[in-house]
């Protein structure tokens, strides 16, 4: 077995802060850093916010595709703007569709793959500073084990790794698994469904005592949302002992959001923030509301803090969490909106926004002009100096993707 050796999130600690202390926003400027170009890298950047080594070197994974795309990759972009592979997936047993990725204090990188493996159900990837891949393992599927991990893996103080599977687990609903620094990997829970919530989608995060804290997509058994999904999503805790606490269920439109495809973040006071990708006023697809922006409290009770209102003047849809500067401004991404160059028949190819602890949004980019990229389904890293940096999944100058510096 191979060893997990210090591992922790890059440029973050282990506890349950997803915060940077960062100076309040002004004006914004954006930058292209790359732009995918499918023959030369890879294609669609669609996967987990990116991650930054203490050089300010940007790491991150494309999903790939059908020709003449690869079958996903994990990339380098070095603080001058270069980019380079550092591993393409060959499909099949190997894996496809790397997600988001975590980094250890010797640089070597680790995440998972959604699809691929001995199972087809994905599997769990290291690759060394020097580029060199090792699947750790191998997803198995129901019900001894997960199925199609999309979110970030986070680990505890110890070297534990924990993750979300979409599927699999003792009921088929998804499941939260752990991989011991042996590499033996076990699961923590798995989700009944209904009102216990089903499909975590996003990743999860820690706090000091080892409880996680996370989000499954549906679930929760709130009879606004469609019955076969069983419910609008949640959010939940997890003991080290395993014994989960719901600590709230989303009621969907109009007052509320629905489908949670984002992990939660916190503030020192216990606050948890995230975003749901539907639900809220209306509007948008099937007019089910274009999402929201909300706050949990450590009582439980939520408040909405913004409702998107897509087309021309605002986002809609946003898929990925939020980061917070020292001023209480939260910052995200939405994939539609913005009314520039529609996309798959969106109003618009997403935004970048700023949502002020009052609840005030601002728009700090819109999406589809100038080979800027579109639909950015990650969410944003920031440097600690004022700067955040992201991916857009499609667009760019060559159409595949770009990566992105913003300042506020």
């Amino acid at each position: 077995m191979i060893r997990i050796f210090d591992l922790c999130i890059a440029s973050c600690a282990l506890a349950l802060v997803s915060i940077a202390l960062l100076p309040p926003a002004q004006g914004a400027t954006f930058k292209v850093l790359h732009s995918f170009s499918a023959y030369t890298d890879d294609c669609y950047p669609a996967s987990g916010s990116l991650i930054m080594d203490a050089n300010h070197n940007l790491y991150g994974t494309t999903n790939g595709g059908a020709f003449p795309c690869n079958f996903g990759t994990v990339f380098e972009v070095a603080s001058d703007g270069s980019e380079f592979p550092l591993y393409t997936f060959p499909g099949g047993v190997g894996g496809a569709a790397p997600q988001a990725l975590v980094m250890d204090k010797k640089g070597n990188l680790w995440g998972t793959a959604t699809d691929g493996g001995q199972n087809g159900g994905g599997l769990i990837f290291k690759i060394s500073s020097r580029g060199r891949e090792s699947t750790i393992h191998t997803f198995l599927g129901q019900p001894s084990d997960g199925f199609a991990p999309y979110g970030a893996m986070v680990a505890d103080s110890s070297g534990i790794l924990y993750g979300t599977t979409f599927g699999g687990g003792s009921h088929g609903f998804g499941a939260v698994f752990k991989l011991a620094p042996d590499g033996t990997e076990s699961l923590v829970y798995s989700f009944r469904g209904g009102r216990d919530g089903l499909d975590p989608f996003a990743g999860l995060i820690i706090d000091p005592q080892n409880n996680l804290y996370g989000t499954t997509d549906y679930g929760g058994k709130v009879s606004v949302c469609p019955e076969d999904f069983g419910g609008c999503g949640t959010v939940f805790r997890l003991s080290p002992s395993g014994t989960k606490t719901l600590l709230y269920k989303f009621k969907g439109p109009p007052n509320d959001g629905e489908t949670v495809m984002s992990n939660v973040i916190t503030d020192a006071s216990g606050d948890f923030y995230g975003t749901t990708n539907g639900g809220g006023r209306a509007g948008c697809f099937s007019d089910k509301g274009c999402g929201v922006v909300f706050k949990l409290a450590p009582d439980g009770t939520e408040t909405v803090l913004y409702y998107f209102a897509g087309e021309k003047s605002d986002g809609s849809n946003p898929a990925a969490g939020l980061v917070e500067d020292g001023a209480g401004n939260l910052y995200g991404t939405t994939e539609f909106g913005g009314g520039v160059a529609p996309c798959n028949g969106a109003d618009g190819c997403g935004t970048v926004f700023k949502i002020a602890p009052d609840g005030t949004e601002t728009i700090l980019h819109f999406f589809g002009t100038g080979g800027h990229g579109a639909t950015p389904l990650a969410g944003l890293v920031a440097d600690g100096a004022g700067n955040f940096y992201g991916t857009a999944a499609r667009g760019g100058a060559f159409g595949y993707g770009t990566v992105f510096e913003i300042t506020p």
